[in-house]
């Protein structure tokens, strides 16, 4: 795997490089990341990751200074899965960049709890894009808005790129990887997993989905331990609330927050 410590690095030898698909990371890497490469190898192009903690998509100053960086061991997980090309962006990614305002869904579910969020991911994601030009890109639907937006956005802008989405890579008791797990309790894992468990036991009762079906969740997520940011269910593309499971797929979200850690989780299900 070659290194790059600067995007003048990269940028003095890319014309050189044949297609890449590309994975976006802010480090702290575990499994749920080295699926993505392995999607990205399945291309059949040459695979590109970076590692860069965006301060744009981060609307608590606390939360981007307490961000877990574990770049020795990142690039040690990056190695073995075969990524080719890491990329460790300098502060001259933020020169002269230019700013994208996130589309209304931008406003929903993360988004509203999240001020400017979504901003600072499509901002920092264009700029990626227009340095490494790439032919693919892999992003998790553990995520499932932000991997909606930059879909949105690439066909907006009439990108020449490829994305791809990759389920979401759980531990054995459901709980969703993150890189912020590594701040959770054994105990409080074992908590968090009640998330899951929650979106499956929805899934089992999708026939009585209703907002009073749903408000009985929330409160046993908050009976839990959680505090709640938001449970929704809504439509898959706009993301507006609905409870339409007999004519559509539906999404349904959560993100709450366990101590000082917040999670976020979802489940597609499917119509009647």
């Amino acid at each position: 795997m070659i290194i790059y410590n600067s995007l003048e690095e990269f940028n003095s030898i890319k014309h050189n490089l044949p297609k890449l698909s590309f994975v976006p990371t802010m480090g702290n890497l575990h499994e749920g990341h080295a699926s993505l490469i392995d999607i990205a190898k399945k291309t059949g192009n040459e695979v590109v990751s970076t590692i860069y903690v965006n301060s744009l998509q981060f609307n608590d100053k606390n939360d981007f200074i307490n961000y877990p960086k574990t770049l020795d061991t990142d690039i040690e997980l990056l190695g073995k899965k075969g990524c080719n090309h890491l990329i460790l962006p300098d502060s001259s990614i933020l020169d002269n960049i230019k700013s994208i305002k996130a589309p209304i869904k931008s406003m929903k579910l993360c988004g509203a709890h999240r001020p400017g969020h979504f901003d600072g991911v499509l901002t920092i994601l264009n700029r990626l894009f227009e340095i490494i030009n790439p032919h693919s890109v892999v992003f998790g639907k553990k995520d499932y808005q932000q991997f909606l937006l930059v879909k949105d956005f690439i066909d907006e802008k009439k990108l020449n790129i490829n994305i791809i989405g990759a389920n979401t890579i759980r531990n054995n008791n459901g709980l969703a990887l993150s890189s912020r797990n590594i701040l959770l309790t054994e105990k409080d894992k074992l908590i968090a997993s009640t998330l899951y468990k929650t979106l499956k036991d929805i899934e089992k009762n999708k026939t009585y989905l209703n907002s009073e079906y749903l408000k009985t969740k929330l409160d046993y997520l908050k009976s839990s331990g959680f505090k709640v940011d938001y449970l929704m269910s809504c439509d898959t593309e706009s993301l507006e609330e609905s409870y339409n499971i007999n004519n559509n797929d539906l999404l349904i979200a959560v993100a709450a927050h366990l101590g000082s850690v917040r999670l976020i989780d979802n489940l597609v299900i499917s119509k009647l």
